[in-house]
């Protein structure tokens, strides 16, 4: 995943360097878009993981009803959702 984050970062940053003039790419400097690439990158990363931390811990709260439905299925009364 991570080489698609950097992937899509680097295409971004080309956009960018699009939408400036020659003058304005020359100013600012490779050195300089690189590391906006990297900012990109590590943006997406965060947003990635911050996401994926949400889904994990709705499937534990999933996990923990099954558990809960599973150990009071057989019984009168059982405990519903």
């Amino acid at each position: 995943m991570a080489h698609r984050h950097t992937e899509h970062a680097k295409q971004v940053v080309e956009r960018f360097k699009e939408m400036l003039s020659e003058s304005g790419r020359q100013h600012i400097g490779q050195r300089h878009f690189d590391e906006l690439a990297l900012l990109i990158e590590s943006a997406m990363s965060s947003a990635v993981l911050e996401e994926l931390e949400i889904a994990a811990d709705k499937m534990d709260a999933l996990a923990h009803q099954l558990r809960n439905y599973a150990e009071h299925f057989d019984k009168p009364n059982r405990i519903a959702g």
